[in-house]
């Protein structure tokens, strides 16, 4: 994986936040070490199935696709190599927008859509922990 890779997870979040709390009281106890450095990759981790859901749509992934290998300088221009009605793609770059996958370079008038921080990759990462309590809340 490069710097320039946004990492997606689901249900992640105590491993996430485990590591990083491990690299903090190793850099508090003065070690110095490449492995204590902040990890540069972004990772954007989901909890809920709903979310993984609205991500994976086959709709959804070809607009991601197109971000990453076209570089659209617009959504109309994702609209249009995507053959899709531009409403409809403006409607799920907001969705992608509202799950932090993408974001907008606004230059006048035009919203050219991007990966989060100006990553150039995706990879996705789906554990299934065993717990008792599953990520829609029920119980196992």
């Amino acid at each position: 994986m490069t710097e320039n890779t946004l990492r997606i997870t689901f249900g992640e979040e105590e491993e996430i936040k485990q590591a990083a709390r491990e690299r903090l009281r190793r850099a508090e106890a003065g070690e110095v070490d490449e492995t204590i450095e902040q990890d540069v990759r972004f990772v954007l981790n989901f909890e809920t199935y709903e979310d993984i859901e609205r991500l994976m749509r086959p709709s959804t992934l070809g607009i991601i696709e197109t971000i990453v290998t076209e570089r659209p300088a617009s959504i109309r221009d994702v609209a249009e190599e995507v053959e899709r009605d531009y409403r409809e793609v403006h409607r799920n770059l907001r969705e992608l927008e509202e799950l932090g996958v993408v974001e907008f370079e606004e230059t006048g008038q035009r919203k050219r859509p991007i990966l989060r921080a100006g990553t150039e990759e995706i990879e996705f990462s789906f554990r299934f922990p065993r717990s008792s309590v599953s990520p829609t809340g029920a119980s196992a």
